[in-house]
């Protein structure tokens, strides 16, 4: 009876705050394995919603993991962060994935089912005890609260200074690397493999849809210890086919499945707008576009129509970005004197 009763009270606790999305990140202990509050079970966890290309975001997002990094140092493992951004700004990953081995996980766009069940906005932190329950939801856009470290040791129930045996030990089906499993904080490095798999099977070169609805490069799927190469798709496609109906992310059709093109933007990697700004693209397209100061209308030509804008927005006292070629957050007589040199020259 007792077991029901834990049964019937975990499914409440992660009722409402839990999630299973794919761990993206490579440096993860958990790459390519479903994550989420019910996954991570018996450790505090931290989830951070925002977008992969948003600079705000990506800081907030470094400064949870400079502190979680921090925590684990001190000897407190028994807790994990999670980043959630959304599929359409999966171009922009890497801003959340480099220099870091936490889990980062995109709910599928548009409807990001995770973000609307969890009643959660940009930059928005959700902390869980260890039984999943919610003990924190704060949106740190105005920085991280000076006393988060304090409060997450509050909710760890482990100690880090207990002595034992160096041996990889499988609790509750995760995968510990001392025989105190969670009790000394260390996080599971895995899933208990209770799995077999040959690696020496001749297979046929086929991408094939397996049972578990996932595509695997030969026709053994995962039976030859072959990793998944994404999902399977319910929809007919021709070889060749392209799709762009989100120009984040264009698909192709390879052996009648979808695949994903990756497309690289300049601003996500780093790429400097020299002379310019980065404009936000508009809904149909990707990547924002780089516009030199000065150059109101976006033609790519410095000239005497752009002056002429600029004088508008002075005498009207607006404010353009691309206009303040000082950068001093105002459009005034100084911009306009500068525009005029740098069409002059």
């Amino acid at each position: 009876m007792y077991k029901y009763i834990v049964v019937i009270f975990l499914t409440l606790a992660f009722s409402q705050y839990n999630y299973s999305l794919e761990d993206l990140n490579p440096s993860s202990n958990f790459y390519e394995v479903n994550v989420g509050p019910s996954y991570f079970n018996g450790s505090v966890t931290l989830h951070y919603f925002g977008n992969f290309n948003w600079g705000l975001c990506t800081t907030r997002f470094a400064q949870l993991n400079d502190l979680y990094e921090d925590l684990l140092l001190n000897g407190y493992n028994n807790i994990e962060l999670v980043g959630l951004g959304k599929t359409q700004h999966i171009s922009s990953l890497n801003n959340w994935i480099n220099s870091n081995s936490v889990s980062v996980c995109a709910d599928e766009s548009p409807n990001h089912a995770s973000w609307v069940s969890w009643g959660a906005n940009q930059r928005d932190l959700f902390i869980l005890d260890e039984n999943g329950n919610l003990v924190l939801q704060q949106n740190i856009s105005n920085g991280l609260p000076n006393d988060l470290s304090e409060q997450i040791i509050s909710l760890i129930d482990c100690d880090p200074n207990l002595i034992c045996g160096e041996a990889e030990t499988c609790f509750d089906d995760l995968l510990y690397p001392t025989t105190c499993g969670p009790e000394n904080c260390d996080n599971p490095i895995g899933e208990c493999d209770d799995n077999d798999c040959n690696p020496d099977l001749i297979c046929g070169e086929m991408v094939t849809c397996w049972e578990d609805g996932l595509l695997y490069p030969t026709t053994c799927g995962p039976e030859n210890c072959d990793d998944s190469i994404g999902t399977c798709s319910d929809e007919e496609c021709t070889d060749g086919q392209i799709d762009n109906s989100n120009p984040c992310n264009p698909r192709e059709c390879f052996d009648g499945q979808w695949f994903e093109i990756i497309i690289d933007c300049a601003e996500q990697m780093g790429v400097p707008c020299e002379g310019g700004l980065y404009i936000a693209p508009s809904e149909d397209v990707c990547c924002s576009t780089c516009v030199l100061y000065g150059d109101i209308n976006q033609d790519g030509i410095l000239n005497v129509i752009d002056a002429v804008e600029m004088v508008s927005l002075v005498i009207n006292n607006n404010y353009d970005s691309i206009s303040d070629i000082n950068n001093d957050n105002s459009v005034n007589v100084l911009d306009v004197v500068l525009l005029i040199d740098l069409i002059l020259n």
